[in-house]
């Protein structure tokens, strides 16, 4: 805005009220005004005589040639002449408000405006562009109650404000907290251009995602991203669904979002993942997750690869659950990848993959559930027939409160075990003698 202004002002022909940003635009719709324009004042206003008008000629070559430190001289001459009638001297106060301006220097900027307002010197229509000035810069300032003192004003007198000027004053409201009107206001602006700027479908949703209506919001940010595609409102958008309890658009929004490319960051790989996996669709959490860590977007860590392998094994990929179950475990600070990996590996009854992961566990350490590791042990030694080993195991997996009564139906089952294998020798014994 500041640049805007700076060179709307160096570019202003040479007249008595230079624009800073043109109310009424060639290309916007008419918007019917607030209340009605009134009729412009009947003002006398004194003629500029030879010797203020050659500076306020010399001002404005200046200020076009963004010569400003020559253009406040000149300024600075006019204050010192005393003699300056009151159009003269609102001039001169004009003058210094659009030099500062160039200069950035907005406060002084403000300042010499409400001046050049309080000579009264100006014809009627310069006077109320020049007020119209004063209340955009006020906005640029964030001075909201004064800003709107004189967009109340302008509005009176301006026969038809443009869509610019109603999102301006749909500003200053927003800083002065007056959401009501910031609403009305920029509705205005919105109405009355046949393509809306971006930056007043932007003021109006963040109203609404301030007052909590999210439905008007979902509008408004279904616009911006028709005519101005960008990650944030598509972001934005799927938050809106999340949190209206919308799970599958929200899923659908951030979905269309990735495949634009928009997704650039881990925790939103990791975010449409995991509705993947909540929405029943895990074959696409798995294909977005490696995509993700292909690109490295997705951190190589320990959990990472655990998402991908669970995702797998909602698809019920377990082939291509493993190798990434492997690395989760191999680069995971503690055993417990181990024990998930072993668990796969007892459902498809590798009893020795089972027992080695379980050996890694419980090397590793920090374990959250101990007893179940010794458990998962003793499931994969016993099958293996190693019933020593496996009763040491039961036996350990008893000691914990979790595990004790599967650990004690195991252990009964491998007494029976070992009694049905001493009987079956004794048998065996029995008939080598009495053949």
């Amino acid at each position: 805005m500041p640049r805007i202004l700076k060179i709307a002002i160096v570019l202003s022909a040479l007249s008595s009220a230079p624009a800073l940003a043109e109310p009424q635009a060639a290309e916007e719709r008419k918007v019917e005004p607030v209340a009605a324009a009134q009729a412009p004042e009947k003002r006398k206003v004194e003629p500029v005589g030879p010797w203020a008008y050659k500076r306020i000629e010399r001002f404005h070559a200046d200020l076009r040639a963004e010569k400003f430190d020559y253009a406040l001289d000149t300024l600075d001459e006019m204050k010192r002449n005393t003699s300056l009638n009151s159009h003269e001297r609102a001039l001169m106060w004009q003058g210094y408000g659009y030099a500062y301006i160039g200069t950035e220097n907005y406060e002084k900027a403000a300042e010499a405006l409400e001046n050049c307002l309080a000579a009264r010197g100006l014809p009627f229509q310069a006077e109320v562009q020049t007020r119209y000035n004063l209340a955009q810069i006020l906005v640029m300032l964030e001075r909201p109650q004064r800003a709107i003192e004189e967009f109340e004003q302008w509005f009176v007198h301006a026969a038809n404000p443009s869509p610019t000027a109603y999102y301006m004053a749909a500003m200053a409201y927003m800083q002065a907290e007056r959401r009501g009107d910031a609403v009305e206001y920029v509705d205005r602006a919105i109405a009355g251009a046949p393509e809306p700027k971006e930056p007043w479908l932007q003021l109006k949703n963040a109203m609404l995602v301030e007052e909590k209506k999210l439905d008007e919001a979902e509008a408004v940010l279904a616009e911006l991203i028709e005519r101005y595609p960008k990650k944030a409102y598509w972001m934005q958008l799927a938050a809106i669904y999340s949190e209206t309890n919308r799970p599958e658009r929200a899923l659908t929004t951030l979905e269309m979002a990735y495949l634009q490319g928009y997704l650039d960051q881990e925790s939103e790989f990791v975010t449409l993942a995991q509705m993947y996996l909540y929405n029943q669709i895990p074959y696409r959490a798995a294909a977005v997750l490696q995509d993700g860590l292909d690109k490295g977007i997705v951190g190589d860590t320990s959990k990472s690869w655990l998402l991908l392998a669970e995702s797998w094994m909602a698809a019920r990929e377990r082939d291509r659950a493993l190798p990434p179950m492997k690395k989760a475990a191999e680069i995971s600070e503690d055993g417990n990848v181990y024990v998930r990996l072993a668990q796969v590996y007892i459902e498809r009854e590798e009893w020795g993959e089972a027992r080695g992961a379980l050996d890694k566990a419980l090397a590793k350490g920090d374990l959250k559930h101990p007893g179940h590791a010794q458990l998962f042990l003793g499931i994969a030694l016993a099958n293996e027939k190693r019933w020593d080993q496996a009763e040491r195991a039961f036996a350990s997996a008893q000691q914990d409160e979790g595990t004790s009564k599967a650990a004690d139906y195991w252990l009964k089952h491998l007494a029976a075990k070992r009694q049905e294998g001493a009987q079956e020798q004794a048998s065996a014994a029995e008939s080598s003698t009495t053949g």
